[in-house]
C-alpha cells in the first residue's frame, strides 16, 4: 500500500497496536501524527520514524478535552496543510462488577474511548469535507460481542463507538468520505498479555491489525462504508 503524500492523525499513538500502526503508515510514505496523552509515551515513536526516514511529529493530547483535540488538529493542519485519515485507537480499560463500580469509573473508558472518538472526528471533518476526501477507521473491541464480567464501561464504550461510526458514515456520504470500524479479538500487546489465558501466538499480532487497519484508509477500500468487520485471531 503506497500513502505517500497523505496525513495520518493516529490516536493512541505511543504503545501497542498504536505504535505498529504509526510505523507502517510511516514505512508507506504517510505522515504521522502521533497522538497521546503524555509526549514521553510517543516521543520514542517520532524518533524511531524519522531515524528511518519517515515523517512524525509527537503531538501530546487528551483526546477527552476537546480544547486539546482541537489544538492538535490545528497543529497538523499548520504543519502539512490536510489531514486525509483518522485512525480512533485511543483507549483506556476501567473495570468493574456494575454494582460495584463509581459513576466516576463508569465514565473513564467513556471519555476517552467514545468521547475522544466524537471530539477527533468533530474537528478533522471541515477539513475532509471540505477537499472531500477522508477516510476515518475506528478501533472497537469483540467485548461488545462476547461478554466478560466486570468489563461493562469497556464494552459500552467500544459499542457506541460502532453505533457512532455507521451514523456518521450516512452524515458524510454526500462529501464521499469513508468511515468503518475494525472489531478486535485479543491482541498480543503488553496491556492484554496481563489478563488473557489465551497463548500470545494464538492472538492477534499488532502488525496484522495495523495492516487491517491501513487497508481500510486506502483508496482500494473506498467500497467499504459503515462497516465493522471483525478481526480475530486463531483461539476462535
Amino acid at each position: 500500500m503506497d500513502f505517500t503524500n497523505r496525513v495520518v492523525m493516529l490516536t493512541g499513538a505511543g504503545k501497542g497496536v498504536g505504535r505498529e500502526t504509526a510505523k507502517q503508515f510511516a514505512a508507506a510514505g504517510a505522515k504521522v501524527g502521533l497522538i497521546a496523552r503524555t509526549q514521553q509515551s510517543i516521543q520514542s515513536v517520532e524518533e524511531e520514524i524519522c531515524s528511518a526516514g519517515g515523517e512524525a511529529v509527537a503531538i501530546p493530547c487528551d483526546v477527552s478535552e476537546e480544547a486539546d483535540v482541537a489544538a492538535a488538529v490545528k497543529q497538523l493542519l499548520d504543519r502539512w496543510g490536510q489531514i486525509d485519515i483518522l485512525v480512533n485507537n485511543a483507549a483506556v480499560f476501567k473495570g468493574g462488577m456494575a454494582d460495584e463500580m463509581s459513576l466516576e469509573d463508569w465514565h473513564v473508558p467513556l471519555r476517552v474511548i467514545l468521547d475522544g472518538t466524537f471530539l477527533c472526528c468533530k474537528h478533522v471533518l471541515p477539513g475532509m469535507k471540505a477537499r472531500r476526501y477522508g477516510k476515518i477507521v475506528n478501533v472497537a473491541s469483540s467485548a461488545i460481542q462476547h461478554a466478560f464480567p466486570g468489563y461493562g464501561a469497556y464494552a459500552a464504550a467500544k459499542g457506541g463507538v460502532v453505533a457512532f461510526a455507521k451514523t456518521l458514515m450516512e452524515e458524510v456520504r454526500p462529501y464521499g468520505l469513508n468511515v468503518n470500524t475494525i472489531i478486535l479479538g485479543l491482541t498480543n500487546t503488553a496491556e492484554i498479555k496481563d489478563r488473557a489465558t489465551v497463548p500470545p501466538e494464538k492472538m492477534l499480532q499488532p502488525w496484522d491489525v495495523a495492516q487491517t487497519i491501513m487497508h481500510l484508509s486506502s483508496d482500494e477500500a473506498r467500497g467499504f462504508k459503515g462497516a465493522a468487520v471483525e478481526f480475530f485471531g486463531d483461539y476462535l
